[in-house]
């Protein structure tokens, strides 16, 4: 049996002119990982990201960090749902008011917003433009994910993948056989470096740990 281990990068940039780069808290929190994951002795076989500037520099920390030997490898599969902005864009057609603080609005305010965005887009109440349907992305996500045990040297291998909550969230309702409604309420809850685990074989899946936390010190722990 094989395991895929599921890393969510480091915070983001929510609020600021570009969501794709790590804060500064995202950097230390992908470092922490990396040095949780060398403290553990964990090995990996393959390590792989997704094409975002924040997904990849995540896995270069953690690989710095953890002495992880494998040569990184990107795959699209692994690419999010879509970029922050977009959603605030979406959400500002959607809920009629603007997401840019022109109101003087609060950072939680706005996150509600983005959240509400996010679940309307998994129900199909909203397109975002130029990305895929919930349910085109989740068939992207589950052929990433069914070509892991495809490849012949799979078996018995573990493999960490650096990606974003959309796809995680995607891959837990695949595992788990669950409907879009209840991808957004996995998305939510996703941390900031979180770890899920899969275990699986070509015939078998099984959720093993899903928004895995405890690696992180408390200071380090946030959700967006």
């Amino acid at each position: 049996m094989s395991k895929l281990i599921l890393m969510r990068h480091g915070q983001a940039s929510f609020g600021s002119d570009r969501y794709d780069a790590l804060s500064e808290l995202g950097t230390l929190q992908a470092r922490a990982t990396g040095q949780w994951m060398m403290a553990q002795g964990t090995q990996v076989d393959r390590l792989v990201h997704g094409p975002r500037q924040r997904q990849r520099d995540s896995a270069v920390l953690l690989q710095e960090e953890s002495g992880i030997l494998p040569h990184l490898i990107q795959h699209d599969g692994l690419d999010e749902f879509a970029e922050g902005e977009e959603i605030l864009k979406a959400a500002e057609s959607y809920l009629g008011r603007p997401m840019d603080g022109a109101e003087n609005r609060s950072r939680l305010d706005v996150l509600r917003d983005y959240d509400a965005t996010c679940k309307a887009w998994c129900l199909g109440k909203v397109e975002l433009a130029g990305r895929l349907s919930i349910d085109d992305f989740r068939i992207q996500v589950r052929q990433w994910f069914e070509s892991l045990s495809d490849q012949p040297d799979a078996a018995g291998q573990q493999i960490v993948a650096v990606t974003s909550a959309g796809v995680i969230a995607a891959v837990v309702c695949e595992v788990l056989e669950l409907p879009n409604e209840k991808w957004h309420s996995l998305l939510r809850v996703i941390g900031n470096a979180s770890l899920t685990e899969i275990l699986f074989t070509k015939e078998r899946r099984s959720l093993s740990a899903f928004n895995g936390m405890g690696h992180l010190p408390k200071d380090l722990i946030s959700s967006m």
